[in-house]
Formats: structure tokens, sequence, C-alpha cells
């Protein structure tokens, strides 16, 4: 009796499902970067920034991340770039301010959502700026003898 009871345990156990391959999780993509999925907007400080700097967006495969450059318009030599970035209801979640000609920030493709890492998380973010100050303009006046024939 003992032994097909052990036998009936035995055999159910072994018609149950079993898996043979670790389940996978693949973390959804974001669209990639551009000016659709993230857009340009104004900075909140126009008083101190201008907007003639050049932002530029990069995507990885899938995307799961990416990063956004701000680059001082050509021949401006700005004392500073700034990036901000905004959440859909337009307030600043991050700013990134530097010295110098470039500036670059990494970003994020959580659940779907593109964010950035403020405060030790990652806040979803819908729209971002691109400004550089203290410009000052190179004087490309005439040289003698630079005139193309």
């Amino acid at each position: 009796m003992v032994a097909s009871l052990l036998f009936y345990a035995l055999i159910s156990s072994a018609y149950a499902c079993v898996p043979t391959i670790p389940p996978t999780t693949t973390p959804p993509c974001c669209g990639m970067l551009s000016t659709s999925a993230l857009p340009r907007r104004a900075p909140t400080n126009l008083d101190t920034f201008e907007q003639c700097s050049i932002l530029r967006r990069m995507s990885s495969t899938c995307p799961i991340d990416g990063v956004v450059f701000c680059d001082a318009a050509p021949d401006t030599n700005p004392e500073g770039m700034q990036i901000q970035f905004f959440d859909s209801t337009g307030a600043v979640v991050r700013t990134v301010t530097n010295g110098g000609t470039s500036l670059a920030v990494k970003v994020q493709c959580t659940n779907g959502v593109w964010t950035v890492l403020t405060g030790g998380n990652q806040v979803a973010i819908s729209t971002v700026s691109c400004a550089q100050t203290g410009s000052q303009g190179v004087d490309a006046g005439y040289v003698l003898g630079s005139a193309i024939s």
C-alpha cells in the first residue's frame, strides 16, 4: 500500500510542468531619440542663456539608452553650456551646466519612457533645452590676400 502511494506520488510529479529554459524578460524599447521623441524647447533662464547652440541626440540599438549633446554654435566662444530636461508638465527635472563648448548627458529608457537620473531616481522627460552663455563672436574681418578669384 505504501509502495503504491509512493509510486503514484512520483508519477504525478513527473507529469507536472517543469521549466527547462529560464524565463527572459525583454525591457520595452523607447522610440529613437529625435526631434519628435525628445523635442527642443526654450530654457527657463533666457535672460542669461542663448539658444544658438546645437542640440544632438544619439540612441543605442532598441533603444534602451542614449546621449543628449549640446554643442556651442561655431565661432561663438561661450563661457558655458547648459542642458535642461523637462517633464510632461513643463517642470524642470534636471539642469546640467558646464564650462567649455560641449556638454553630454546620458538618458535611459525605463519601461518604454525616456528618463534622466535625478537625485538617484530615473525621472520621465518629454522635452529638452540646449543653451550657451557668455557668447562672443569672432571678428572675421577682411585679410589682405585672402580673396578668392
